[in-house]
């Protein structure tokens, strides 16, 4: 009887210790190869890297309404662009919306607060612009 008991709280013991890890996963955005990905979700997220680490960030738009999306705010010397955001429609009709993909290289050490701002080139960002906005720690 003790062994189908310790056998129980060792099964229970891997899931719970499993259901963890998941959950940690899920709330540290970071993936395979160095690489932490973001999306709308996770907004205001603070996220901790190493020099030659890089950020993909995934942020739904539509240019044909003339809004794209426009990083307002970055440090360089800690997060640097890595080249433009790429942008894939989501069908092929005329205006769809799609997703814009910017990606960031963590370039030295330091603390960045990186903000995107969602409005049309042609007018100032206001209020009801959409805003993006996540810090990146280099260490």
């Amino acid at each position: 009887m003790a062994s189908k008991r310790s056998t129980a709280w060792l099964i229970g013991g891997i899931v719970m210790a499993l259901a963890a890890a998941g959950l940690l996963l899920g709330l540290w955005p970071r993936g395979a190869n160095g690489v932490h990905r973001l999306e709308v979700g996770d907004d205001g997220a603070t996220i901790e890297m190493k020099v030659g680490e890089q950020v993909s960030l995934e942020l739904e738009g539509n240019p044909t309404t003339g809004f794209s999306w426009q990083v307002t705010a970055i440090d360089p010397a800690v997060l640097a662009p890595a080249g433009e955001p790429d942008y894939v429609s989501e069908s092929d009709a005329s205006g769809a919306g799609g997703t814009y993909t910017f990606r960031f290289d963590a370039v030295g050490a330091g603390e960045t607060e990186v903000v995107l701002l969602y409005y049309r080139s042609w007018e100032e960002p206001s209020a009801t612009s959409g805003s993006f906005t996540f810090t990146a720690v280099v260490g």
